[in-house]
């Protein structure tokens, strides 16, 4: 009886085995046409083997991704040769040119170009172990393609409008940098939402201005552009950095802390009142001491600053803190004094990076 176990267990293994090695349908022209007929699916077909001191992984990857390629390819053939709603096409075309027009005035550096990505597209590969030929095919059924472009534009819309209610809130508490930083980081789902709408009403003929939602994303792009010349001049600063040396005022302090801000976006004002962040140094040098070896004099000075940083959105005074830096000097108090403010200035720029630009 264990002989009949042994042979069942081996004749099942031979049938599985020959299931394996049955190549999938859609492998052979004739059939792929007849499955995966023109007018219902976009495809990709490839076919091939592994190069010399190629990994059989690499060369399928290799393979999968030629057929995605191909899919890909006959979808853009599709949409230059399909005859779309002119109507339709040219509101789209409007749209997208005057939203990326005034978007580029505020952005200079974000990236929004985005690869032609078709939702739901399956690819599959499979390998003869006799030839040890590797074939792909990647395939997306149109009506398939049509929901996923619909429920795309929906999400990335849903997105937009999530990250416009989180700047608003940014913009209500003072936060007009980090607001600035999450509006640019909604440019790129208006990029998605652009690619999958032109994808929509190319491979539907009965694409509408609801099912595209261009109301929404009309909206939408108004608010995100009101928001941009906002924020266009980012925060505005009042600095008042009263640093001295001895008696002489040390007007470099201000200068270097006001062109760091800058490069942050931060724009200056006269008027405290009128300011998002009002900044308070004051800095004086004191003599410390001298030490003297050989014929050689080294002068030691401190600086001692006091910093006060006030949201005036708040009224709150977030941050106050005192700072000493000790400075050296062959020359004189006055040259180990500027060493010190030399020391100073990178801790005063970081406490502006953690309490403003975080």
């Amino acid at each position: 009886m264990n002989k009949f176990v042994v042979l069942f267990f081996l004749l099942s293994a031979s049938v599985m085995f020959a299931i394996a090695q049955m190549p999938p349908t859609w492998s052979d022209y004739d059939m792929r046409q007849l499955e995966f007929p023109d007018s219902e699916y976009f495809t990709g077909y490839a076919e091939g083997a592994p190069m010399s001191g190629e990994r059989q992984e690499v060369a399928t990857q290799r393979l999968k991704d030629a057929a995605r390629v191909e899919a890909v390819s006959t979808i853009r053939v599709h949409i230059t040769n399909q005859s779309t709603n002119d109507l339709i096409s040219q509101q789209l075309s409007n749209m997208e040119g005057e939203f990326w027009n005034v978007m580029n005035t505020f952005t200079s550096s974000t990236t929004t170009t985005v690869d032609m990505k078709i939702p739901s597209l399956q690819i599959e590969a499979w390998r003869d172990l006799q030839t040890g030929s590797i074939y792909a095919f990647a395939y997306v059924k149109k009506s398939t393609l049509i929901r996923q472009l619909e429920k795309q534009i929906t999400v990335a819309l849903t997105k937009v409008e999530m990250s416009l209610d989180q700047v608003d809130q940014l913009i209500a508490t003072g936060q007009k940098l980090q607001a600035r930083s999450a509006a640019e980081k909604a440019l790129p789902l208006f990029a998605e939402v652009d690619e999958a709408q032109k994808l929509l009403v190319a491979v539907d003929a009965d694409a509408t201005k609801e099912t595209l939602m261009l109301s929404e994303t009309r909206t939408l792009q108004q608010r995100l552009m009101a928001i941009m010349a906002q924020l266009k001049n980012a925060l505005t600063i009042y600095l008042r950095a009263d640093a001295k040396i001895f008696n002489s005022s040390y007007p470099a302090l201000q200068a270097e802390l006001q062109g760091h801000l800058s490069k942050l976006g931060c724009n200056f004002v006269t008027d405290p009142s009128t300011a998002d962040w009002v900044i308070d140094i004051s800095a004086q040098a004191r003599e410390y001491n001298t030490i003297t070896m050989g014929n050689v004099s080294t002068y030691f000075v401190y600086v001692d600053a006091n910093i006060a940083i006030t949201k005036t959105a708040t009224g709150q005074r977030v941050y106050e803190n005192m700072f000493s830096e000790k400075g050296g000097h062959t020359h004189n108090y006055e040259q180990a004094a500027r060493d010190a403010y030399k020391y100073l200035l990178p801790k005063l720029r970081n406490v502006l990076d953690e309490q403003i630009a975080k």
